[in-house]
């Protein structure tokens, strides 16, 4: 298998691949934001005089994982800043930029997580390499899929599939 492909930058799509590295942590952050702004309501509604701290400490973490997602797609150079080429191979996986090349080893990978738009590729200890898998034509999308299934890498019905289990 030798799949290559080019993709644009887009900055909506560097920031929704953060969010979906992020996610759980972005969405336990804005939980938390809207309890503790419930909370300084509902002290502020009672008269409470420090009531105002907590409505402006959740508003933060409400907004806080838009923030942050917004201002790391922007400072981000790289894969996510520049046009991006992938390679997919039998042997491993690249992303080259004209300042950036990351690659993983097939054996190295942990395991693969696909979502609606990206698979994220997991190696221990070092940032995912997120690949916008809808950017495939739809033949080499399937064969791509096919063999990340066949490694163990990716689950066939959704369920996250990871080596050495």
């Amino acid at each position: 298998m030798h799949i290559s492909f080019t993709v644009e930058p887009d900055q909506a799509r560097a920031r929704r691949a953060i969010q979906t590295t992020m996610g759980g942590k972005l969405l336990r952050l804005s939980i938390l934001g809207a309890v503790v702004a419930a909370i300084g309501v509902v002290m502020f509604v009672n008269d409470i005089p420090s009531g105002a701290a907590p409505v402006a400490l959740g508003a933060g973490l409400l907004c806080f994982p838009w923030l942050v997602s917004r201002a790391a797609a922007q400072a981000r150079t790289g894969i996510l800043g520049e046009t991006a080429t992938y390679e997919l191979t039998d042997v491993d996986v690249q992303a080259h930029t004209r300042s950036l090349n990351v690659g993983y080893r097939w054996e190295s990978v942990q395991a693969v997580r696909e979502t609606p738009e990206f698979w994220i590729v997991t190696v221990a200890g070092i940032n995912p390499l997120v690949l916008p898998w809808t950017q495939l034509p739809p033949a080499e999308a399937a064969e791509a899929r096919r063999f990340l299934v066949g490694r163990g890498l990716l689950a066939v019905a959704g369920r996250e599939s990871t080596l050495g289990r």
